[in-house]
Formats: C-alpha cells, sequence, structure tokens
C-alpha cells in the first residue's frame, strides 16, 4: 500500500510504502544523475524538506578522474534534489501544470 509520494520532478520521487501483513515500511527513492553513494544518504524526509521548502539538497560524492594519463581522486559537490521543473509552467493554483510552448499558456502571458 502506498502511503506517500513526493515527486520532485520527472525522475526524481520518492514513494514510502506499507506492506499489508506486519509493521514494515518500504521506500523506494530515485534520482536521476545523483551517484549510488549519494543517494544512500537521501531519505523520504528530505524530499519531503526539499519540496515543502522549495529549496535544493546537495550531496558529495567521491571518484577518480584521468587526466593527461594521471589518475585523480576527486571530490564533487552536486545538486541532488531540487524542487526547480524547468520544463513545466506551474499554474495560479499551484497543482495544474503547462509544458513550455503549450497554446494555453498565451492566456497564462507567458
Amino acid at each position: 500500500i502506498i502511503r506517500e509520494v513526493f515527486v520532485l520532478k520527472p525522475k526524481m520521487y520518492s514513494i514510502l510504502t506499507k506492506k499489508l501483513t506486519g509493521p514494515e515500511c518500504g521506500h523506494t527513492a530515485k534520482a536521476k544523475g545523483v551517484s549510488r553513494t549519494a543517494k544512500k544518504h537521501i531519505t523520504h524526509e528530505n524530499y519531503r524538506t526539499v519540496l515543502q521548502e522549495s529549496g535544493t539538497s546537495l550531496a558529495t560524492s567521491r571518484g577518480i578522474r584521468t587526466l593527461k594519463n594521471n589518475l585523480y581522486t576527486v571530490n564533487v559537490c552536486k545538486r541532488a534534489l531540487s524542487a526547480f521543473d524547468d520544463k513545466k509552467y506551474i499554474l495560479d493554483n499551484g497543482v495544474d501544470m503547462l509544458s513550455y510552448g503549450h497554446y494555453k499558456l498565451r492566456v497564462y502571458g507567458q
């Protein structure tokens, strides 16, 4: 049974589920562009906070890069979660959206 869902933008969501038998809860989270190690530290509460406060969340991960045949260990700090969707225009009711370029956006003056 799905208990709670937070969708920040396409390919960035968190689903909290509950099994029919027993008190166990499951958590499924997707965040495209975020490393696997950083995803391990992102919780369902992080999605809730980012959505309610319209903020962003940063994640740090380590990686190995090569530059002119030399190997380096680098720390990468990326924006992991963000509630800003640059592909859609949110209408005045705060729920409905239209894609940029939609013919009805001319009515809204966009």
